[in-house]
């Protein structure tokens, strides 16, 4: 009796699964509204205060176009109409022959990965493919536009790092949609220093709560970035007027060094409007940037100041390097990924000028730079191992010791940003006996 219940019960079929996602991407009228108000005042702020280069205008205008008609279409539409809108914008944002050289560079390393080879001849083809790009990069020998390699470089140079080292996990084959809807993202064809999204982390947000909610995390974090940019206009123009004779050598020099800790608020602020765009479009992504001027050690500020690039060290690089030579000491793992991701931090960075400006940016202060971060990182972490049986201290004591912190953290990037923004350590050593660069 029992199995015959069984049998009928399996029977029966079962309702189709559905997809939580498309409740959560169901539209409302007000706060649609609510949403667009906002847009279009941002676009009015874009505009009176002219924000970055004309392009951006025109970026911001067709996102925010774009949102408009995305958020109406029903769900199964959404990705297939920003995947056309992103192929089709870099015709508006780049010269038509650029958009389908990029095009076609995609598909063809798509068909790459997409084969039968085995995954180590796969990279070794995509390396190949590489060291042709970079020879014409480097020559320009190859009958494409000059502009066509830094846009080729930000699209696929550290993404397809992510991508590999993923799909190297992964137990089905890449879809090309998951592909295109990744690489091809249109605030890259403007915002060539682009934040290093992770791909897994990429495709599991899509949707992951309601699209008001995300699309309000969205517009907040573009107001958040248009302060960060309109803060580093202010200061950038403020550098002149801390110059001797005006003021003290002592002082132009603590000015101008925390200036040039400060104009990294250019690259959070452009980070915090990439997110945010592509937050319009139902991605919940993380923070790019969490308050890196709070940072109450280096260690910290590593973690606050490009969460993507951390993450994306610490997932490609720290973690199989850790996992090899735990067995030798944990500690003494710890201490060498450690090292090992600032030593490939300090190259990529070389390399990524390289693809963005035609040539390597090795130099000695740059150098000198990336020595002393990743060995005060390394101290951190030592450091960090004797304290972890302390029991932390709490009440005024403890706010005061991270105002300290907090305090001599800036003052320690300050300088050490300022002999890194130098051209030479000749100049840097200039500056500080002169307070002028």
């Amino acid at each position: 009796m029992a199995d015959a219940t069984a049998v009928a019960a399996a029977s029966i079929p079962k309702p189709p699964s559905v997809d939580v996602r498309v409740e959560r991407s169901k539209p409302d009228v007000r706060r649609f509204a609510i949403l667009g108000v906002q847009l279009a005042l941002l676009l009015v702020v874009f505009k009176v205060y002219k924000l970055e280069e004309a392009a951006f205008f025109s970026l911001a205008c067709l996102v925010f176009a774009a949102f408009a008609v995305s958020f109406w279409l029903p769900f199964r539409f959404k990705e297939t109409f920003l995947i056309v809108l992103s192929l089709a914008g870099a015709c508006v944002l780049l010269s038509p022959l650029v958009a389908g050289l990029l095009a076609a560079a995609g598909l063809a390393m798509f068909a790459v990965v997409r084969g039968r080879l085995p995954f180590r001849w796969k990279v070794l083809v995509l390396l190949a493919i590489l060291a042709v790009a970079t020879f014409g990069r480097a020559t320009d020998r190859l009958p494409v536009p000059h502009e066509f390699w830094p846009v080729l470089g930000s699209l696929f140079l550290f993404r397809m790092i992510v991508y590999m080292y993923d799909l190297s996990h992964a137990t089905g084959p890449p879809a090309l949609k998951d592909y295109l809807s990744y690489f091809f993202l249109l605030p890259n064809y403007y915002f060539l220093m682009f934040p290093v999204i992770d791909f897994h982390t990429f495709r599991r947000s899509y949707f992951k709560r309601d699209i008001h909610t995300v699309a309000q995390q969205g517009v907040w974090r573009i107001l958040r970035g248009t302060t960060h940019l309109l803060l580093y206009r202010v200061i950038y123009q403020a550098q002149g007027q801390f110059s001797p004779p005006h003021v003290p050598v002592a002082v132009a020099v603590a000015a101008k060094a925390s200036f040039a800790f400060l104009l990294y608020l250019r690259v959070s602020g452009q980070f915090h409007i990439i997110a945010g765009m592509l937050c319009l479009f139902g991605y919940d992504l993380p923070e790019t940037n969490r308050y890196y001027l709070l940072a109450t050690s280096v260690n910290d500020l590593w973690r606050r100041i490009n969460i993507y690039w951390k993450d994306f060290m610490v997932k490609v690089f720290y973690f199989p390097a850790y996992f090899r030579m735990r067995r030798k000491g944990e500690l003494r793992a710890q201490l060498l990924a450690t090292a090992l991701v600032f030593v490939v931090t300090w190259f990529l960075h070389a390399v990524q000028f390289f693809w963005l400006q035609g040539r390597f940016l090795i130099k000695f202060n740059d150098t000198v730079f990336w020595i002393i971060l990743g060995s005060m990182v390394v101290a951190d972490v030592w450091i960090g191992s004797l304290r972890a049986k302390r029991l932390p201290r709490t009440g005024w004591i403890s706010g005061l010791q991270r105002t300290v912190q907090i305090a001599a953290t800036f003052a320690f990037m300050s300088l050490l940003w300022s002999m890194w923004s130098a051209n030479s350590m000749t100049e840097w050593f200039y500056f500080l006996r002169t307070g002028n660069v």
